[in-house]
């Protein structure tokens, strides 16, 4: 039975942090002794968000997604067995031979000479072949079912110590108003079922961190944001004939008229996609008019891109740092080539991706690079979907007392950005005149200020993460 716990000041913890920024008039759940929880397990955690008023709940400990109601922890090959149907037969390796056309003909072949395939009879695998891809998203949902937990108006998620994580958990908040997520460390589900774009290290995984869809009024804050406890970067799945299988999408992604949000004092860390902010061009009339979000004193560390992507709104990105490994190549410039060995899907791409018709502010950020590629610029931004001169993006450099460096040494930030604009412009990618470099009709965002870079360095490095 869940219960409400008094809300002693001794045992909860005391986190400075309020809010600000474009998430500036959320307040969270109610701190009423009445609407206070703490949870530490599976179950009490879902019981909590589903009540349907103004709320507090502390996390204590770690809360795994996968894990039953008799303790232990569901495995990939039990969300298919406990799958209702014919969908119980889905098997991830039959998946993928079914999309290789080349296999298919083999089989194909065999049942058109009426003879066994692999010791198969050859139709009756064929048909099994055929059937997979229809099973995918079912036996999905059935994972769904488990890891996904959706929260309600008016409410405060927040960890009672560096301890308390949300181990494989999809946190989807959609049309809910007045959230806060914060001092938890957020692991994003791995996905049993992703199906692939391109072969062989492009796929399309389910489950993010924390995802919201018409969202409104919403901080996270003091949050550490990656792939498995340890905070290591996960390898990604190698299956026959060279699939790099990557089992993790997004870790805070934001779409559909999202608005309001601040995403502040968060580490990011060893993931290869991770804050998509805007789903698609196809979401512009639900986007246009919101989408404003403040992203400030995070520590982005070793994030391949999205730091963030943002499309159609207004996005305030000060003070935070940027760590990354650069082993790739350059987009312009050089010849170096990318050393084989480091898998496809954790090769550093991109930090800020600027898409169409957003406006991006940016100032007292700070650069560390490392890598065999240390002192590239080409890859602070990239530019996509500016196709529209006339609905122009704009890329806003705010002068500051703390001029952007890049290990230490000051890059013109605004050349930079230009320069990837007009490589985009010759390669064709881009139409000209659909991104301006420009502060002229952005509004200047009224955000704690600092004097050097060593002082966002070590404001970024104290503040953001999780607290004691």
């Amino acid at each position: 039975m869940l219960n409400a716990k008094s809300g002693d000041p001794e045992t909860l913890p005391q986190l400075h942090h309020t809010p600000f920024g474009y998430g500036g008039a959320s307040t969270g759940g109610s701190m009423n002794e009445s609407s206070i929880y703490v949870v530490s397990n599976h179950t009490e955690l879902r019981e909590a968000l589903a009540l349907p008023f103004t709320k507090t709940i502390y996390v204590n400990g770690t809360i795994e997604g996968n894990q039953l109601d008799n303790g232990t922890l569901a495995t990939c090959e039990y969300y298919t067995a406990t799958t209702s149907g014919a969908s119980s037969q889905f098997d991830f390796i039959l998946y993928l031979l079914s999309l290789n056309a080349t296999y298919l003909s083999l089989v194909e072949d065999a049942m058109s000479q009426n003879v066994t395939f692999e010791g198969k009879n050859a139709t009756e695998y064929r048909a099994l072949l055929g059937h997979q891809n229809g099973w995918r998203p079912v036996v999905s949902n059935t994972q769904k079912a488990q890891v996904g937990f959706t929260l309600t108006n008016n409410t405060s998620l927040i960890g009672m110590g560096k301890g308390a994580a949300l181990d494989g958990i999809n946190l989807y908040l959609s049309s809910v108003n007045n959230i806060w997520i914060r001092n938890l460390k957020l692991v994003s589900p791995a996905d049993c079922f992703p199906a692939p774009e391109t072969f062989p290290s492009s796929w399309n995984a389910r489950f993010d961190a924390v995802g919201l869809v018409t969202a409104t009024n919403v901080w996270v804050d003091g949050c550490e944001l990656q792939d498995q406890l340890s905070g290591e970067y996960v390898q990604p799945d190698i299956i026959d004939p060279g699939w790099q299988v990557d089992r993790f999408d997004g870790l805070f992604d934001c779409e559909d008229g999202t608005d309001n949000v601040t995403f502040s004092h968060n580490i990011v860390r060893n993931h290869h996609k991770s804050l998509l902010l805007g789903g698609g061009t196809k979401e512009a009339p639900r986007d246009l008019g919101n989408m404003h979000f403040t992203i400030f004193g995070n520590h982005f560390n070793n994030s391949a891109s999205r730091n963030p992507t943002m499309r159609f709104g207004t996005f305030d990105v000060y003070a935070n740092l940027f760590e990354d490994i650069n082993d790739n190549q350059p987009r312009f410039g050089a010849t170096l080539k990318r050393d084989e060995d480091v898998p496809l899907d954790a090769v550093f791409e991109y930090h800020l991706g600027v898409y169409n018709q957003s406006t991006v502010q940016l100032r007292d950020n700070v650069f560390l690079q490392s890598g065999k590629v240390p002192d590239d610029t080409s890859r602070i931004f990239t530019i996509s979907e500016a196709t529209i001169p006339e609905l122009p993006a704009r890329v806003c450099i705010r002068d500051s007392t703390v001029p952007p460096t890049l290990n230490g040494a000051n890059i013109d930030l605004g050349s930079i950005a230009q320069d990837t604009v007009n490589w985009l412009v010759d390669e064709g990618d881009s139409a000209k005149g659909a991104v301006l470099v420009t502060c002229e009709d952005v509004g200047v965002g009224d955000y704690q200020t600092f004097e050097t870079v060593q002082e966002v360095t070590r404001y970024v490095l104290r503040e953001a993460g999780q607290s004691s």
